[in-house]
């Protein structure tokens, strides 16, 4: 008797074939028949005609911390994902002695924008070493399936404490890291996150602590992996690294190297299209090194009181005190600071002066809410004011409170599109977890199957699902996952194509120590399956016991068609 069985569906199997009409039918957790099942089953399921696909695996996100209190992954398994890859970035929690939890946490709340008194409160230290995580993951158990990588930050937390975000490492630190490393990658990890991103910034301001590694600290950390033969190495990228530089890390390895991030800059147009082309080169001469690219606009809201986008200008406060910053913004030299930055446009940088794209969203005076829906440009040009001192005083006659939304990057759809058309840019850069009062693009799956499939057909629907599924895990080596065929694991979700998308951004206030986040909804979403178990109904989370895997052993990567494979 099969365990379930979803009849009269649309089946997509995720390779990118045409899709079938027909029953599923799964055991123990697996796909044990497609076509038409007429074996009885435990559960049964009427799809209706709506389509069955493979989840969405999400490649990037920042879970680490949430993983410990919650095991639902909120908001990813309602939005279609059936696993997700935690490290990213090398902003991982483990490993972390007593002595140095505190400064990981305080680093991990200012780089991706989380609540330190959430962290504080929510997070469950039962481990110190990245095995020891990995065996709290597993008791406690996830909805999503998770696989992890090792974290560059912390591991040189723990080697070098505070200098770790001061100077390069000694030789026998580096020697210290390897060998955490090797002791992460025998307990399951699946390589190593990094980043060299000008904008990842720690508590007070200062560099995380992998800014401050060298091309030969990641040259050793590379050698470990390659001692395996199985993961592979990511990194969130500034200017100092190139596509020929991981093209050496991953001929080091042997293992794939992921590039992020591919997102449209128009300060710098040519920057993602150069990116794009030289991993398609490494590719193409059998280096296997691939990006990651994001299919939906980037927006953030925020208020001056953490206002993450302008983080990187020149002479921008590292503070959180009101006061200390309500002075410094309305400082004249400040002022002229900032805005002779702006007027170098840096690719790196999140904000460039584009002020057609930050509106005011909500004012929190009544006598400001005339200004609701309107952009700096607009209000700047009405009082005959520069945009920057426009932006700052809107604020300031706010106490700090205005709620911005700014369009960062990706604005250009004809440029994203051609970007997300290459087959190594990977659909991806979720960041779930993560940002949690700026953004939520945890849903960027159903954004994808809803505004490039249906509403701009740039994409078919298979090829659509299979860039969201095969092809990441075939280059993650994520074995019998992103497929919907006989014996591979049953991860999955039923939707209506005609109204799949994602939905408006929503506070609640459900963090630990009542911290807010943003969280959307996905309308069309019918239900999510991992591993069998259905987590998802469509409008909640099912109470079942977690069913997700926490994955710590890796194929070698098997490339999608037409991807050379490793060396």
């Amino acid at each position: 008797m099969h365990d379930l069985v979803i009849r009269n569906a649309r089946i997509a199997d995720g390779l990118g074939n045409p899709l079938s009409e027909g029953d599923l039918a799964v055991a123990k957790g697996r796909v044990a028949e497609i076509g038409r099942v007429s074996g009885a089953a435990r559960e049964t399921v009427d799809a209706g005609g709506m389509v069955l696909a493979p989840g969405v695996i999400d490649v990037h996100t920042h879970y680490d911390a949430q993983l410990t209190w919650d095991p639902t992954c909120s908001p990813s398994p309602a939005l279609g994902v059936t696993t997700v890859v935690i490290g990213n970035c090398g902003f991982g929690i483990a490993p972390a002695t007593p002595e140095t939890r505190d400064q990981i946490l305080a680093n991990l709340s200012v780089v991706e924008a989380m609540s330190l008194d959430s962290l504080k409160a929510g997070v469950r230290w039962g481990f110190e070493s990245f095995g020891e995580y990995l065996a709290l993951l597993r008791r406690q158990g996830a909805y999503p399936n998770v696989a992890a990588y090792a974290s560059h930050s912390t591991i040189r937390t723990v080697v070098m404490g505070a200098e770790a975000s001061k100077r390069a490492a000694t030789p026998a630190e580096i020697a210290r890291m390897a060998a955490i490393l090797r002791d992460a990658m025998k307990a399951g990890a699946m390589g190593l996150g990094s980043s060299t991103f000008e904008n990842h910034n720690g508590a007070g301001g200062v560099p995380v602590p992998s800014r401050l590694a060298e091309d030969g600290e990641f040259k050793a950390l590379a050698a470990v992996i390659g001692e395996f033969g199985v993961g592979s190495m990511m990194a969130t990228c500034g200017e100092r690294t190139t596509i020929p530089f991981f093209e050496e890390l991953a001929m080091i390895s042997g293992r794939p190297t992921v590039f992020a991030a591919l997102l449209y800059n128009s300060a710098q147009p040519q920057r993602a299209p150069g990116i794009s082309a030289a991993a398609a080169a490494a590719r193409a001469r059998g280096t296997p090194v691939y990006t990651q690219a994001s299919c939906q606009p980037l927006s953030m809201d925020f208020t001056l009181l953490g206002a993450y986008p302008m983080l990187m200008l020149e002479g921008w406060p590292q503070t959180n005190d009101p006061a200390a910053l309500a002075r410094t913004y309305a400082d004249p030299a400040f002022r002229r600071t900032a805005r002779d930055d702006l007027a170098r446009p840096r690719a790196t940088r999140l904000f460039n002066g584009h002020w057609d794209r930050v509106e005011v969203t909500i004012a929190a005076k009544p006598a400001n809410r005339a200004l609701e829906g309107r952009t700096i440009a607009e209000i700047a040009a009405a009082r005959g004011a520069d945009p920057f001192d426009a932006f700052l005083d809107i604020g300031l006659a706010d106490a700090l409170e205005t709620t911005f939304t700014a369009k960062l990057l990706n604005a250009e759809e004809d440029k994203v599109e051609e970007i997300l058309a290459v087959d190594g840019n990977l659909v991806s850069l979720s960041d779930a977890g993560a940002h949690h009062t700026f953004f939520c693009d945890a849903g960027f799956g159903m954004y994808f199957l809803g505004h490039w499939v249906r509403e701009k057909k740039r994409f078919t629907l298979p090829r659509a699902i299979k860039k969201l599924s095969s092809d990441l895990a075939d280059i993650y080596g994520l074995p019998d996952r992103g497929r919907l065929a006989p014996g591979a694991w049953a991860d999955m979700i039923l939707f209506d194509p005609d109204e799949i998308r994602v939905g408006k951004t929503e506070r609640v206030a459900d963090l630990p120590a009542g911290g807010a986040r943003l969280v959307r909804r996905a309308p069309g979403l019918l239900g999510t399956w991992v591993n069998g178990v259905r987590v998802f109904d469509g409008a909640d989370y099912a109470r079942v016991a977690p069913p997700g895997a926490i994955i710590t052993e890796f194929s070698r990567a098997r490339p999608t068609v037409g991807m050379p494979r490793a060396r």
